[in-house]
């Protein structure tokens, strides 16, 4: 069975605004883009034509000047229609408006929206956490912004972490990144992760479903290893914590040749050395050093790709692409999405994507 996308593809977006498809924002759109990446907070653009004959109206006028359809707030809901079902590619509320008013064209209305996680921006506080894990100071953060949370990292735990002047949204990021951790927020859950969202991949093959695809593999952000250092208050002693090769192995699935093997083949011993600027324990600086080699790892291979519109791809995603080479063909991992739709190319869908070793498709 072929996971990859359907043939038949709703080339327009279905446009819903408080739950309820609205098909007169759907006749006027010119295009549209949704952003997401693994930091959370997705984004979406809109624009509409907003000059025609109103329902009612003696003459043409403004179509779209109705807060009972279109005000700050509200629910807006992008979708398309994939083989007799509909895939939704963003979920929030309306943050911004504006208006364009050309020489030679119609008037125009934009339309800016975030997802609920926009919310944690809001709050800037000052507080501590006190024997807390990062799984702890994840949840809580998810938790005090009325959300639910599925934390799925957990992270060293910490005596005293300190939110100082930070803002809920900022914190959060903070320690995702210490765990190499994406924030996502799907069916009102918030979910922090280290690993890909299990599903079979998406399957997309060159000049078929994927128009265009580019990528490198680069050596300059890979590592032999990654040390760090730091003071023990506890056990009252220095520490130094490593991670190598196997850590970046781990998240290769075991296939293929990893940045760091490659280094180490090419320039011999060439660690990154982190030097901590507050005490820490021997776990907190263990997992630590080993969340940074993953990371690095992770990102060995980076390549950005345009298909002719796919839904399903989301962040945390898996996609194997087909027919690129014994170097680069297999399964990769995504990082950022982004649909968009206009009356030129109508739906396409661009992505990130890193995977963590050559040859792992051979």
């Amino acid at each position: 069975m072929n996971d990859g996308p359907p043939l038949l593809v709703g080339a327009r977006p279905v446009i819903s605004v408080d739950g309820q498809e609205d098909s007169a924002l759907g006749r006027d759109l010119i295009r549209l883009e949704t952003r997401a990446d693994s930091n959370g907070v997705d984004e979406l653009e809109a624009v509409f034509l907003n000059f025609g004959a109103a329902e009612g109206a003696s003459g043409p006028g403004f179509v779209h000047f109705d807060r009972s359809r279109l005000d700050f707030g509200k629910a807006i809901a992008i979708a398309f229609n994939v083989g007799g079902s509909s895939e939704t590619v963003f979920d929030g509320t309306i943050s911004a408006i504006g208006a364009l008013y050309p020489e030679q064209r119609p008037p125009e209305l934009t339309i800016l929206a975030e997802d609920n996680l926009a919310r944690l921006r809001l709050k800037r506080r000052s507080r501590v956490f006190e024997q807390s894990s990062d799984a702890d100071i994840l949840n809580q953060l998810v938790q005090d912004a009325g959300l639910r949370a599925d934390v799925q990292a957990d992270g060293p735990s910490h005596t005293q972490r300190w939110q100082v002047g930070q803002s809920e949204l900022a914190l959060l990021r903070e320690r995702a990144r210490a765990l190499d951790a994406r924030i996502t927020l799907r069916d009102g859950a918030v979910k922090v992760t280290t690993r890909s969202d299990g599903a079979r991949p998406v399957t997309l093959t060159r000049l078929n479903e994927l128009i265009r695809f580019e990528l490198k593999a680069d050596l300059a952000e890979q590592r032999s290893a990654v040390r760090v250092h730091g003071w023990d208050v506890g056990g009252k002693q220095a520490i130094t914590e490593e991670a190598g090769t196997d850590a970046a192995r781990a998240v290769a699935e075991g296939q293929g040749r990893t940045g760091a093997e490659i280094v180490r083949e090419a320039w011999g011993d060439a660690p990154e050395d982190l030097h901590l600027d507050a005490p820490a324990s021997t776990d907190e600086a263990r997992r630590l050093a080993e969340a940074r080699m993953q990371h690095r790892a992770r990102h060995f291979l980076r390549g950005r790709g345009v298909t002719r519109g796919t839904p399903q791809l989301r962040v945390g995603a898996r996609v194997e692409l087909l027919d690129l080479g014994a170097w680069f063909s297999g399964v990769w991992e995504v990082t950022a999405v982004r649909h968009s739709f206009d009356q030129a190319a109508g739906y396409r869908t661009e992505f990130d994507a890193c995977r963590a070793a050559l040859e792992a498709g051979a």
